[in-house]
């Protein structure tokens, strides 16, 4: 959707509209940027996902255009709320490709993991954490997990979350970066020289030049000569010499840090019980997903008054007990919008063994089956 939402706006900006992509991938000044100029009027049209901020309130926002199925009856109520707040008529409108109807549920089934990946997951984070005492802190890299055990960014914050709030096992704390490089401006040595303060001493010791840029091992730099450094002190005053244009900085590998609350699990079979519990949990939320996604769904083709089945999902009617709006598809035409046939391929043997081809996993059918529908995976 982010890609999406840059090309469309470019599609709309070379045909002469004043448009702007908003997304959750834009830096924050690029976004705060393209939403003041919308409230001012400076943009017409915001291509946006649902990054776009829901304090938005512009009054008169004429037109709240669809480009794809809201995830839940609710998220679309608040998006289209944003239209004719100045009480002027306004048009909220759907512009869906065939597939729009069913790759929420695509989505959804992609998002739970299969139980051996779940298991190979939970091992994994007991085996990180393994030896640390409660109290202590031991480090992930959420990025590696999604990539090894074949797990979505979402359902791995999902899992992280309930081994805290649900077993009480970890607490999330401050993420940090585990590599830091940065290029040395001209100005940087002439800082060396003037400055003479531990904490650039540091730096500058510690920093090995590799051809045009510097690596620092922040934690080195922060343990130096044992001044009593904290490795806060050093990534503070290199993002200072960043901001002050000294240096061009780049941190990566983050690393998600938690601290140990109580004793994880020894045995296998207690292992095995959080392993059973996430998971039913996960399948409950895969069917929730998939029981709004039918919500969404039968209301924009129901056969009744649009309006009418809005308000009656939240337990209300219309003013005056209306039976219709008036001015929605279904009143206009008295035909529901009819959603596309799904076409079927039957199951041949020669598909199957291509998907035996593609994989050497055989003990994991919910993974084959993602394989044979195509649905996406990080790993």
């Amino acid at each position: 959707m982010q890609q999406q939402s840059e090309i469309h706006a470019k599609v709309l900006a070379a045909q002469g509209f004043k448009a702007a992509p908003f997304h959750a991938g834009l830096k924050t000044e690029v976004k705060q940027r393209t939403q003041d100029d919308f409230l001012s009027g400076k943009v017409d049209i915001v291509f946006a996902t649902i990054a776009f901020g829901m304090g938005i309130n512009k009054p008169d926002i004429r037109n709240v255009v669809h480009w794809d199925l809201s995830n839940t009856v609710e998220e679309y109520s608040q998006q289209i709320g944003r239209a004719g707040r100045d009480g002027k008529p306004s048009k909220c409108m759907f512009y869906l490709a065939p597939s729009a109807f069913y790759l929420r549920e695509v989505f959804a089934r992609g998002d739970l993991p299969s139980r051996s990946s779940l298991a190979g997951l939970v091992f994994d984070i007991f085996k990180e954490a393994l030896g640390v005492p409660v109290g202590g802190v031991f480090k992930t890299n959420h990025y590696r997990q999604q990539k090894d055990f074949d797990i979505r960014p979402s359902p791995l914050s999902i899992i992280y979350a309930t081994l805290e709030l649900h077993f009480g096992f970890i607490r999330a704390t401050t993420s940090e970066y585990s590599t830091y490089k940065f290029e040395a401006m001209p100005s940087y040595f002439g800082i060396i020289k003037k400055h003479k303060s531990l904490v650039i001493d540091a730096i500058y010791k510690n920093a090995k030049k590799k051809l045009k840029w510097y690596d620092l091992d922040v934690n080195e730099a922060a343990s130096y000569k044992n001044t009593g450094l904290t490795r806060g002190d050093i990534v503070a005053k290199l993002n200072q010499l960043d901001q002050q244009g000294h240096i061009r900085l780049k941190a990566s590998g983050l690393m998600n840090r938690y601290i140990v609350q109580k004793a994880f699990p020894r045995t296998h079979e207690d292992k095995e019980k959080v392993v059973d519990k996430l998971y039913k949990d996960l399948t409950d939320r895969e069917k929730d997903a998939l029981q709004r996604w039918k919500e969404v769904t039968s209301l924009i083709t129901g056969s009744k008054c649009f309006a009418l089945s809005l308000a009656q999902h939240f337990g209300m009617g219309l003013p005056k007990d209306k039976e219709k709006c008036g001015h929605c598809s279904f009143c206009l035409t008295g035909k529901p919008i009819q959603p596309p046939k799904l076409t079927v391929t039957p199951t041949m043997a020669s598909s199957i063994q291509k998907v035996l081809e593609a994989t050497n996993a055989r003990d994991d059918p919910r993974f084959l089956a993602r394989v044979a529908y195509g649905i996406r995976s990080p790993g």
